[in-house]
């Protein structure tokens, strides 16, 4: 009698809260619905809800092994109303929560407005996420790579990663069989530049980056990434740039002139001459300043064939003067089997024309006398200040030469006058 007593007490009970606090419905058919209908009741009678009200749950419970008598709650879902409530609206948000330690925790909501919180409450996405994340399958979407920034929201490609669908003619990329490709932009945020990669073609992996000058949506010129098929040649061969891909000079890599086997180097010829470091095949041009000593010119220089130097040439550590008005500067004495010299103008034979204006010796002694030396010849002190100019002074031996024969000449026949006159003498005097 007792037992019925508590039974029809708990069910009394039931009641009272389903007719007071809540009311729900389970119904059967097609579509069969369970509903929850709260209002607030108060000693006149019902009243509406309110912003925050619970307006049903579900709750998960069980009795506990070691306490039968303990029912215990281990999951909940609920629906609480949320913002602004007029004729007609109530919105509400479904919230899923679990238990851990005894306590109710919220672990997932959808809001009135769509937003699906995990791990939050307060969601700023569609999908808003805190805590990490897995997927098995096939993800479409951005991935936003969120700081912390409230007003950093994914619309502003700032903090991310998007996968775009791109035709080459938009991106502004040379044609290719293939019109369209994907453009992968990392947009890190911060205060960094963006960077996009674009694949797709048959021409590989390009990529550019934001231009840091002009920022916004202003890039840089896409650049093609060089991959095994773009690079090719030979050991030893050093690599050059050979632009097999139109309009894109710097796309392929290839053989160049220049061969290093890590003890000769050689150009145009893949087997230089073991006995030199640097071996040239053909003609060999050097422009601007050259200086060679210690292990290259310094110690020997071969040159099989014709080689021209343009511009000023200073041999030895310690060339008389740095190079000037000269071509060639020599620090250090000079061998040679021959040597020529053409001079401007023409060597003085212009000594003999009958117009020669052939100085008198008198005027030479004179001149010997007061400046020690002969005239038109340079002086000792101009010698050791300029220099000694072998082909200048070749030219002015020559003409002194020539001078003092013409002088011999003339003497000569003076002699020959006198020794005639003087054996007319002779005989007369017999």
């Amino acid at each position: 009698m007792k037992k019925l007593h508590c039974f029809w007490t708990l069910i009394l009970a039931f009641s009272a809260i389903f007719s007071h606090e809540m009311m729900a419905q389970a119904t059967s058919g097609k579509r069969p619905q369970l509903i929850f209908y709260r209002h607030n009741s108060n000693p006149s009678g019902a009243t509406p809800v309110v912003s925050g009200d619970t307006t049903g749950s579900i709750l998960f419970r069980g009795l506990l092994a070691n306490n039968p008598t303990s029912i215990v709650t281990g999951a909940a879902i609920r629906s609480i109303t949320t913002g602004a409530l007029s004729a007609g609206v109530m919105p509400s948000n479904l919230l899923f929560q679990t238990s851990s330690a005894g306590t109710l925790n919220n672990r997932m909501i959808i809001t009135p407005e769509g937003l699906v919180g995990i791990g939050t409450i307060n969601p700023l996405y569609h999908l808003h996420t805190v805590g990490n994340t897995h997927t098995s399958g096939r993800f479409f979407g951005r991935i936003h790579f969120d700081v912390g920034e409230p007003t950093d929201l994914p619309s502003t490609y700032i903090d991310e990663a998007y996968f775009e669908r791109k035709s080459r003619a938009q991106l502004g990329l040379g044609a290719n069989a293939f019109a369209n490709g994907g453009i992968l932009t990392l947009a890190p945020g911060g205060g960094g530049l963006d960077r996009q990669l674009f694949s797709g073609g048959s021409d590989g992996l390009w990529t550019r980056s934001q231009d840091a000058a002009a920022g916004g949506n202003t890039w840089d010129a896409w650049q093609k990434i060089l991959t095994s098929s773009d690079i090719n040649g030979n050991v030893g061969r050093l690599s050059r740039f050979t632009g097999a891909n139109a309009g894109d000079p710097s796309s392929t890599l290839g053989n160049s002139q220049l061969f290093d086997n890590g003890t000769n180097v050689g150009i145009a010829t893949t087997t230089p001459d073991p006995a030199f470091r640097f071996h040239v095949v053909g003609n060999t041009k050097f422009e601007g300043n050259t200086t060679a000593q210690n292990g290259t010119f310094s110690n020997t220089l071969t040159v099989q064939e014709t080689s021209r130097l343009v511009g000023k040439v200073a041999i030895g550590s310690d060339p008389i003067s740095t190079p000037g008005s000269h071509a060639l500067y020599v620090g250090g004495s000079i061998i040679a089997e021959e040597v020529v010299v053409k001079l401007r103008p023409n060597w003085p034979d212009y000594v003999f024309a009958p117009d020669y204006n052939l100085q008198p010796l008198s005027e030479v002694a004179v001149c010997i006398e007061e400046e020690n030396h002969l005239p038109g010849v340079p002086s000792a002190e101009a010698i050791a200040t300029d220099g000694l100019s072998v082909g200048a002074m070749q030219k002015i031996q020559m003409e002194k030469i020539e001078e003092i024969y013409l002088h011999l000449i003339a003497l000569e026949k003076q002699v020959q006058v006198l020794q005639a006159e003087n054996a007319q003498l002779k005989k007369a005097q017999r």
